[in-house]
């Protein structure tokens, strides 16, 4: 198998396992409240990965990239989701969800710009289109563009903070080992999210029922799918990786569908077939040009 076929494809299960992620995530927030289930997220997420650092023994190599990447990692995660809720504080939260899936444009010029990566054709049409089809699933009644522009600004500081990590990754893929680093970030996040007052004291009251929704969060989100966009940035660009970002909603909209009965609009089935001809746009042209210079 091609390199960069085995990028697409990690990238893909990356966008589908985030999307699997969300699913128990809307079960568990009709009792308990996010930060709460977070931390139990990551804590499962921190034993799954302990387990699988363990089961690989001569992957445990803590060198100075991996631990400066897993801090560098875990405080962008901490400032992004802190300036989404901010964020919404202020605007709509379907305007917020959109104004920080501009990280992928964000992306494609800081890899462009830091990484040397080749701008190839139609990748930033493509990125375009797909945002568009983003716009159109997110879209309802109650979309509106009131509030002061702090609001928008910290949703695009969200962005930001999503699209650096991104870039720092594909700088530092090939020095680390993605389970280490996963499983030294999701410790260092239990530490910043226990921090906050009042969740260690709200955690130990959950039910077994949301431990389970927990464990399989851990395991589709901060398990397969984080490991799933390491790996896919071994591979192929990381501007290309973070177009398929853009998978997650169309994802989650069809898995919402099947197992919460959740029915997608008309507008958003529209919405998620502008985003899939968005993605395959460019990732036809790269397969092509792969198969007419291996010719």
């Amino acid at each position: 198998m091609q390199p960069q076929t085995k990028g697409f494809l990690f990238a893909t299960l990356g966008s589908l396992s985030a999307a699997l992620f969300f699913v128990p995530y809307k079960k568990a927030l009709e009792t308990t409240d996010p930060q709460t289930y977070l931390l139990a997220v990551y804590i499962i997420g921190f034993l799954f990965s302990l387990i699988g650092s363990a089961a690989k023994k001569n992957t445990i190599k803590i060198n100075k990239t991996t631990l400066w990447g897993a801090l560098l990692f875990a405080v962008l995660s901490v400032v992004g989701n802190y300036a989404i809720g901010r964020s919404m504080e202020g605007i709509d939260p379907s305007v917020t969800v959109l104004i920080t899936r501009t990280q992928v444009i964000m992306v494609l010029f800081m890899g462009w710009l830091f990484l040397r990566e080749e701008m190839v054709k139609f990748l930033i049409p493509g990125a375009l289109t797909a945002f568009t089809g983003f716009f159109l699933m997110s879209y309802n009644d109650n979309f509106t563009l009131d509030g002061e522009v702090v609001f928008y600004l910290w949703a695009l500081m969200a962005a930001l903070c999503f699209g650096v990590s991104q870039v720092v990754l594909k700088s530092i893929i090939h020095d680390i080992e993605p389970v280490t680093l996963n499983f030294l970030r999701l410790l260092m996040g239990c530490v910043f999210i226990a921090s906050i007052p009042g969740v260690v004291s709200e955690i130990v009251k959950i039910g077994a029922d949301i431990w389970w929704y927990a464990a399989a969060s851990a395991f589709f989100g901060p398990l397969i799918s984080r490991l799933s966009y390491m790996y896919s940035v071994r591979y192929i660009p990381v501007s290309q990786s973070t177009l398929f970002i853009m998978l997650s909603p169309v994802f989650t909209a069809i898995l919402s569908w099947v197992f919460l009965g959740l029915f997608p609009t008309v507008q958003q089935m529209i919405g998620g077939a502008i985003v899939m001809l968005g993605i395959v746009m460019p990732v036809l042209y790269l397969l092509q040009k792969g198969s007419k210079s291996e010719a």
